[in-house]
């Protein structure tokens, strides 16, 4: 497999995708939770005492977590500031077909993709979004490496990858961050 895994902490699946990422790259790094302030790590008010350096506010339309969607928090301008030589391509791509041939095309990259976890996991409690990393693309599948706890490698297919991404929606960050060498 490619990456090695993090758990994420809570509201830090970004951060722990790009900690894979770093980590895979020999790239030393402060971990998920530096990762995740750096790009815009916003909770709601009972989190505090775990999270000193966070945004406080009432929830983003894109929810809780990194705001990698603002220009301020972007994972390039995170690359840049931390003198990282690596760059990110956001990709917002809603169909099968184009979405297999971008993995094809850029599988040997790093690829993270944000979607909505409820609709990937057909669990309607889980109204979210969620990052995770693209470990592979099989014929009409997927295998993703999910940083939560309770989960591992999950293989879904491109349709319902494809679903996950449109529901979340590009306003709120869906889509793919395809990850290489600046």
């Amino acid at each position: 497999m490619k990456y090695t895994k993090v758990i994420q902490k809570p509201y830090c699946c970004v951060g722990a995708c790009i900690e894979m990422i770093l980590n895979r790259s020999n790239i030393i790094n402060d971990g998920q939770v530096e990762i995740a302030y750096k790009l815009g790590l916003t909770l709601p008010e009972q989190y505090r005492a775990i999270y000193p350096n966070a945004i406080f506010s009432p929830k983003p339309s894109a929810g809780y977590g990194t705001q990698i969607q603002r220009e301020e928090y972007s994972i390039n301008n995170f690359f840049k500031n931390n003198n990282i030589n690596l760059a990110s391509e956001y990709h917002y791509i809603t169909t099968e077909f184009e979405t297999k041939k971008f993995l094809l095309n850029n599988i040997q990259n790093d690829i993270m993709v944000c979607l909505h976890c409820g609709t990937l996991y057909d669990s309607k409690g889980e109204d979210w979004g969620h990052m995770l990393l693209i470990e592979k693309i099989n014929d009409d599948s997927v295998v993703l490496l999910d940083p939560e706890e309770d989960r591992d490698y999950e293989t879904v297919s491109i349709e319902k990858l494809v679903k996950a991404i449109t529901i979340h929606g590009e306003n709120n960050g869906a889509g793919f961050y395809l990850i290489k060498n600046n």
